[in-house]
């Protein structure tokens, strides 16, 4: 008992030098990897890279704080448990030292004088009581000697269990001081990377607006969804004319954004065949970037929120190369897959580049009713 505990408050104090490092956190926020393709926008391919590499950042830092968050928590459970032994000896403590002061007040009673064993002797009224008394004594003795040692062994520990407590708790806030700090870094890069999304959006609508011949443009081609018969963008004469609103998507508290999302996504997908999904997009979403409206807003035009897949889970009208429908094994499956494709090939929300290449025959259509949802959720 005593040195099981020693052995868990020395295990707690090295668990955190394992927790992600801020060194290992600022590789994660530097690493630039390119992703291919890159993302669906009118701009130059410089451009494109850019926004590629700052989408890998995001997913990086954020996949770095999601595992210190979790290392985090694992080790304040370890400390919550090392505290509950402390409480334990604390509330042994005191049963022990009245023991022990008993025990010692027995010795005083019995080694009084100075010289027992003759006093002993003298006041024996046989030999079998004499040897009686000297065993009960050296008993006496014994039991003291033990009920102190056990006491001090107790105290040594406890104290010990404190000290090695108190530095593991130092070291859990240096660590979650370093996930906070690569979060906000992350949660930066995210931001740039919406406001550049937004910009380039802004920048083809106005050119559509002012060109109505590109706007009133018909595209060849299947595309991701194009001959998807449960899809509800149908119109092929229309022009961009819906505004995807401002989510403010870039909180930088874990708990807040899932917490927020799930609830808003939830409420969006009530009484469908997707309801209760609102977490798995809102985690998906936290881990990629994207835009955590977007890929609900999709399975709704293709699907009517999943009343109508084109295959098992599949809720966005998802063809498969070669020919076909992907298929999926469950919603969480899918939810993630397809929100990892969106921050992979178009980028973090909606733009009309991302759909004429998801939906080209009706493009325009599929973008107005899209949008159009994403501003309901």
């Amino acid at each position: 008992m005593q040195h099981s505990n020693h052995r868990t408050a020395a295990l707690i104090a090295s668990k955190p030098a394992r927790i992600i490092t801020s060194a290992a956190l600022a590789v994660a926020l530097t690493a630039t990897p390119m992703l291919s393709p890159v993302a669906a926008y009118a701009a130059s391919q410089a451009t494109q890279d850019q926004l590629s590499a700052a989408q890998q950042k995001i997913e990086a830092a954020t996949s770095a704080y999601n595992d210190a968050r979790t290392k985090l928590d694992d080790l304040q459970k370890q400390i919550d448990s090392n505290e509950a032994s402390i409480e334990e000896i604390e509330a042994k403590l005191p049963e022990q030292q009245a023991k022990a002061s008993s025990a010692m007040r027995d010795l005083y009673k019995y080694q009084k004088g100075t010289n027992p064993i003759v006093s002993f002797l003298v006041n024996a009224q046989s030999l079998g009581e004499f040897i009686t008394t000297c065993k009960y004594t050296n008993q006496i003795t014994s039991s003291s000697v033990d009920e102190i040692e056990q006491l001090n062994n107790m105290q040594t520990e406890l104290e010990q269990n404190k000290a090695e407590l108190q530095q593991a708790k130092s070291q859990l806030e240096a660590e979650q001081k370093n996930a906070e700090d690569a979060l906000a870094q992350a949660q930066q890069l995210r931001s740039e990377a919406q406001a550049k999304a937004e910009q380039e959006n802004a920048a083809e609508l106005a050119k559509l607006e002012a060109d109505k011949a590109a706007a009133a443009e018909k595209l060849s081609g299947e595309g991701v969804s194009g001959s998807n018969s449960s899809s509800q963008a149908t119109n092929t004469n229309t022009t961009i004319d819906t505004t995807v609103n401002n989510a403010n998507t870039g909180s930088s508290d874990y708990d807040s954004f899932i917490n927020e999302w799930t609830s808003r996504i939830d409420n969006y997908l009530a009484g469908s065949p997707m309801a209760g999904q609102g977490y798995n997009f809102a985690v998906a979403a936290w881990n990629t970037g994207v835009d955590p409206r977007w890929s609900p807003a999709i399975a709704c035009i293709e699907s009517t929120k999943g009343a109508y897949c084109a295959n098992s889970y599949n809720a966005w009208g998802w063809s498969a190369r070669g020919g076909g429908w992907r298929s999926f094994g469950s919603w969480s499956e899918g939810i993630s897959a397809h929100v990892a494709y969106l921050g992979a090939n178009y980028g973090s929300t909606l733009t009309p580049a991302a759909a004429k290449k998801y939906c080209p025959p009706t493009w325009q259509d599929w973008y107005n009713k899209v949008a159009a949802q994403m501003n309901r959720i």
